[in-house]
């Protein structure tokens, strides 16, 4: 669990400082704004790492205010954070005691159940939140029901959930992405693009996302779009694991490929020797190869070969509309990104502005 889901304990309580808590005596002293501003020094303190002193804060909040919910619900989170599960669970299950109809707490407590893989009592706890009326974060719990279900291998299921969390939010990017993957995983290719494009327009490229559009592209058997989204992985991010694993897996298909050309060369040879006349339809095996034995080579030894400029030589600039970026713009006219920067003085791919007008060829 996030600290953002306590988010709405620490909006309310402000900073408060501990001075001011001295200069209260008898009915002055309002114990519950004092829980929750020892609440918030505690979370905070959590944040930073000084578990020592978010553990004092937190207890001193539940002394201040005992049946106060949120002062359980934040020590469930400290147990969490610190992997005491039984404290944990204790305090979440006193919490909802006080508070049975809070569905923060119902939902949180689901998240930490799925951690626990007791995900038949956090689906319960999950069905607690999403039937308050009045709770407004919906997305989120039906996103937390789809890492379950995913856990479990239950991916369809997971699926229906992650389409109702959009359906409460259809910006929400982080479902988007765990869509795609899971219309990847179950090769619902058409599926998975058409998400994909969702996510584009509401989230930053990123070498997980740029992966993920390789995926799609070579499911749908595309190989020329899964090769210009290769170059934009190593062109953009050349020092994420995501370009590194891509090389490597480039470099292997082409050994394989190579060893494959191998095994055929002698056969062809004796065909060779057998035939005295040789048709231009028919030329040796042992010939065709020679591009393919080299890729491994090539990968290597980087830039590798541009693109094809354009499909149409007349067109010449590109206007930026809303949504789109640089490595999509490049696919669009199978130039390479880096091109495209060097033409048009980009020091980097998210310059690029709606309305601008993107030179598509060098200057003469």
């Amino acid at each position: 669990m996030r600290l953002g889901v306590l988010a709405l304990v620490i909006a309310l309580t402000g900073c408060v400082s501990q001075n001011q808590q001295k200069g209260y005596s008898g009915d002055d002293f309002d114990m519950e704004q004092a829980a929750k501003t020892r609440i918030s020094l505690g979370l905070t303190y959590l944040k930073n790492g000084n578990y020592q002193q978010a553990k004092v804060n937190l207890d001193k909040a539940l002394e201040f205010a005992p049946r106060y919910a949120d002062a359980h619900y934040s020590l469930a989170y400290y147990y969490q954070t610190v992997e005491e599960w039984g404290r944990a669970e204790q305090s979440y299950e006193n919490a909802l005691d006080l508070a049975p109809r809070n569905a923060e707490i119902a939902n949180s407590y689901g998240a930490f159940l799925c951690q626990q893989k007791k995900y038949d009592k956090a689906n319960d706890f999950y069905s607690k939140a999403l039937n308050n009326l009045q709770y407004a974060n919906s997305a989120q719990t039906y996103e937390n029901m789809a890492i379950c279900a995913a856990d479990q291998g239950k991916r369809e299921e997971a699926i229906g959930y992650l389409t109702n969390a959009l359906n409460h939010q259809p910006g929400r990017s982080k479902s988007l992405f765990m869509l795609t993957q899971l219309y990847v995983e179950t090769g619902q290719w058409d599926e998975a693009e058409s998400v994909m494009r969702r996510y584009e327009r509401v989230s930053r490229v990123s070498p997980e996302s740029v992966t993920l559009a390789i995926a799609i592209a070579e499911g749908k058997g595309d190989a020329e779009t899964a090769q210009g989204y290769g170059e934009m992985l190593v062109t953009m991010y050349p020092q994420s694991e995501e370009a590194k694993a891509y090389r490597e897996s480039i470099i292997r298909k082409a050994n394989a490929s190579a060893q494959i050309v191998r095994r055929v060369k002698p056969k062809a040879e004796v065909q060779a020797k057998a035939q005295k006349v040789v048709s231009p339809e028919s030329a040796p095996v042992s010939k065709e190869p020679a591009p393919v034995q080299n890729a491994a080579a090539a990968v290597q030894n980087e830039p590798q070969p541009d693109l094809p400029v354009l499909e149409d030589p007349q067109t010449r600039y590109h206007e930026v509309k809303p949504g789109e970026n640089l490595y999509r713009i490049s696919l669009k006219y199978n130039i390479k990104m880096s091109r495209l920067q060097a033409w048009n003085k980009l020091a980097d791919p998210g310059d690029i502005e709606v309305g601008m007008h993107l030179r598509l060829s060098p200057e003469k």
